[in-house]
């Protein structure tokens, strides 16, 4: 706390009183100044110390999505392998387990981000010392993370929903038709979430290259059965749609 003392004696004169007024003044204005550069310096320190410990905690989200974009993989051949056997199923009903082209695999991994340190820098005010931009490039990267963990979610609870009939049936030869054809088109509706979940990937990824490498537009066209542009356009039915977007100013 900063004391300031009276003078020990009356000032004599006018001359006395503004010397004594401007000492007090003098000593009022370098206590503030040192305190400010005392806060100052605190401030960065706490803010080198917050960005030490976000990069440490970007590193870790980088190997989280790694490890998510492996699992995606994973879980993309699982779900084209799993509407393969119910198709099959369909076409040759009562078919035995042992002789369907394959078994049917539901598993769904992920590797979820961090944001603890992200959170308690905001909430601690120290996001405040940094600039705008350096704010929003935090603010929209874990908001891309976020969404890849919520896509995820929603793609296993399709899956989930997919794989109910085990609770019924525990083998695919004793299912009904009818109960094939529901298992086909909920493992198709997982089958879309989880492309949804590749493209929140890929997001990360085309802005933030050190998340790179991870789901490709190639590998999402691949999953979605849809061509590119330029392999389209040798079609013309669909060289003619796409002139008319371009005519509404597709591209531009």
């Amino acid at each position: 706390m900063l004391e300031v003392h009276p003078p020990h004696k009356a000032a004599g004169s006018w001359r006395e009183f503004c010397v004594h007024i401007a000492t007090i003044v003098i000593g009022l204005l370098i206590a503030v100044g040192l305190e400010q550069t005392v806060e100052l310096i605190h401030h960065r320190r706490e803010l080198a110390q917050v960005r030490r410990e976000l990069a440490d905690e970007r590193e870790t989200n980088r190997k989280a999505v790694a490890k998510h974009t492996k699992y995606w993989r994973w879980e993309a051949v699982e779900l084209e392998n799993n509407l393969m056997v119910l198709d099959y199923l369909e076409s040759h009903p009562g078919t035995a387990d042992e002789k369907l082209p394959g078994g049917v695999v539901w598993s769904y991994l992920t590797e979820p981000h961090s944001e603890a340190v992200w959170d308690a820098a905001t909430s601690g005010g120290v996001t405040s010392l940094m600039s705008r931009e350096e704010t929003e490039q935090y603010e929209d990267l874990y908001h891309k993370l976020r969404q890849v963990d919520e896509a995820h979610v929603v793609a296993w609870q399709a899956l989930t929903d997919a794989s109910g009939y085990q609770f019924r049936k525990k083998r695919l030869a004793d299912l009904e038709p009818a109960q094939v054809a529901e298992a086909i088109a909920l493992t198709q509706t997982a089958l879309t979430k989880h492309w949804l979940e590749g493209v929140a990937l890929e997001n990360v990824a085309a802005k933030y290259k050190d998340f790179s490498p991870s789901i490709s537009d190639s590998e999402l066209a691949a999953a979605h059965n849809r061509e590119g542009i330029a392999a389209g356009m040798k079609n013309p039915a669909f060289a003619a749609t796409i002139s008319r977007m371009e005519a509404a100013g597709f591209g531009k």
